[in-house]
């Protein structure tokens, strides 16, 4: 397809794992640059695609262990909170089988 210039480009993380806002470029400029660092250029050869900018953004490795261990501590701990109430050795299930009782004098 025929590129008319005035390309913007999206927002990016750079190598350091800073957070770049996405930016206009120049009628007759088009993004230029890699995943990682970009920039408005006038050489149509070195355009950057939107459509290889959104390929950037798809999630990294480190991204995908994140996410998944975020999940499964919250398993984790949603899984033990259940427990607790259900074991009948748990502080938390003999409370609320046996609640305080006022004392009667």
């Amino acid at each position: 397809s025929a590129v008319a210039g005035g390309e913007d480009c999206l927002w990016y993380v750079d190598r350091n794992g800073s957070w770049h806002p996405g930016f206009d470029c120049e009628f007759f400029t088009f993004c230029c640059g890699t995943c990682h660092q970009r920039y408005c250029c006038r050489d149509p050869l070195r355009l950057l695609t939107e459509r290889q900018q959104r390929h950037c953004l798809a999630f990294s490795p480190k991204t995908i262990a994140g996410i998944a261990s975020a999940v499964v501590l919250f398993i984790a701990i949603v899984t033990t909170i259940v427990c607790c109430f259900m074991c009948s050795c748990c502080y938390l299930y003999q409370r609320r089988r046996h609640p305080n009782t006022p004392l009667q004098g």
